[in-house]
């Protein structure tokens, strides 16, 4: 089963944390709303870094020898893509279309940049080298958004990204009015597509660490990015709406069911507890998903509600 949607889902996503001696060798699975915990034993996961959710479809990849598949849990189908070589240094992957369809690209991005289409036998990747000769910013952000990939490249770079032979193409976009990122040194970025009766929107979420090497001070900051007019603003109520992001995969910006509005749910690195960002008020509360996983969450991603049986 494909669900309809990649990451611009209206129903809550799920926590999927990873965990073990070396970070990947367990899996359990936490419903945000109804407040309960699965363990996961599937062979198909174990020692593996899962990257988020797509279409239905976990991104599944494995540090020890960098081996790289898509895997369908409710038909337990899995599609084996090329080795991903330094796999760890990947924390974001977008999917341009359902695996299953024609002309499918995946797009990896971390240090470096790794794309290919589904059925090839390599990525062609930008390289570190590379971005230092093309002199354009880190590429901090992707998303698929209405047809199109879109990135940006901070500090007031937002671009559209092509895949042209065997090369990849990034087009700035010029802004209506002119704006910058500030912070971009200590924090981290997510582009979230927010799924609406009325149209889709699409996100910008910054988390600012105040002191580089602890998360005991964490901010956050919304930007509604319009893509037609091409146009970014600060958003400083997001209304009966909660957002998801964590170190691995997509974000998510969904309706408040089960959980509370005008937040941001995010995990780090450094406990087991699941956090809370009041947007209004800018407090943080927390709360503990489960004591199975022993004294650190090692590694979090969200991912689509359904994309396991109940």
């Amino acid at each position: 089963m494909e669900t309809n949607r990649g990451t611009g889902d209206t129903k809550t996503p799920s926590l999927m944390v990873s965990h073990g001696k070396k970070g990947v060798e367990k899996h359990l699975i936490y419903n945000i709303s109804e407040k309960w915990f699965r363990i996961l034993d599937t062979a198909t996961l174990r020692h593996k870094k899962v990257l988020g959710s797509i279409y239905g479809w976990l991104v599944l990849v494995d540090p020890r020898n960098d081996d790289c598949c898509l895997f369908n849990p409710i038909s337990e189908d899995l599609i084996m893509l090329p080795k991903l070589d330094s796999s760890d240094t990947y924390n974001q992957c977008i999917l341009t279309k359902p695996p299953t369809d024609a002309d499918c690209y995946i797009l990896f991005n971390g240090l470096e940049q790794s794309f290919c289409r589904i059925g090839d036998e390599e990525y062609v990747t930008r390289t570190l080298e590379q971005q230092e000769e093309d002199d354009l910013n880190d590429l901090l952000a992707i998303v698929s958004f209405e047809g199109k990939i879109y990135g940006f490249m901070g500090p007031d770079m937002f671009v559209t990204i092509h895949f042209v032979e065997k090369t990849m193409e990034f087009r700035q976009i010029p802004m209506v009015n002119p704006w910058v990122i500030s912070n971009l040194s200590n924090s981290c970025l997510w582009l979230i597509e927010s799924a609406q009766p009325c149209g889709n929107e699409l996100f910008m979420i910054q988390n600012i660490n105040h002191f580089l090497y602890s998360n005991e001070r964490l901010d956050f900051k919304v930007f509604r990015v319009d893509t037609k007019q091409m146009n970014c603003v600060e958003v400083e109520n997001m209304g009966d709406r909660t957002i998801f992001v964590s170190d691995n995969g997509a974000g998510y910006c969904c309706p408040s069911i089960g959980t509370k509005p005008n937040s941001i749910y995010y995990t780090n690195e450094n406990d087991r507890n699941l956090h809370i960002f009041n947007l209004e008020d800018r407090s943080t509360s927390s709360i503990l998903v489960s004591r199975a996983i022993g004294a650190n969450m090692s590694m979090t991603s969200w991912v689509q509600h359904n994309i396991f049986h109940n």
